[in-house]
């Protein structure tokens, strides 16, 4: 349960951040609109809140529905993108 969960979450995540959704959000001259807005950023710091939340559940039950090398790959990767939302936050 919490691993397809998890599984759609992220790609929830992969979604909102593909380049496709983001050229295709983009504005009349090309600027990028999609998760580089206030609502966008919002959806992205929520999903990677999700995946958290689901990963500590499934680590709680004892990693009986994920091996532990994959959860760690994928906490590794939604970091990744909260640094990236940071690093854009910031500047």
């Amino acid at each position: 349960m919490f691993m397809e969960k998890l599984v759609r979450e992220t790609e929830r995540l992969s979604l909102i951040c593909s380049m496709l959704d983001t050229m295709r959000r983009a504005d009349r001259d090309r600027n990028a609109r999609g998760w580089t807005s206030p609502i966008g950023l919002l959806k992205m710091t929520r999903s990677c809140a999700t995946i958290s939340e689901l990963a500590t559940s499934i680590a709680k039950a004892g990693y009986r529905e994920c091996d532990r090398q994959t959860l760690e790959e994928i906490l590794s990767e939604t970091r990744q993108v909260l640094y990236s939302l940071q690093a854009e936050f910031a500047s």
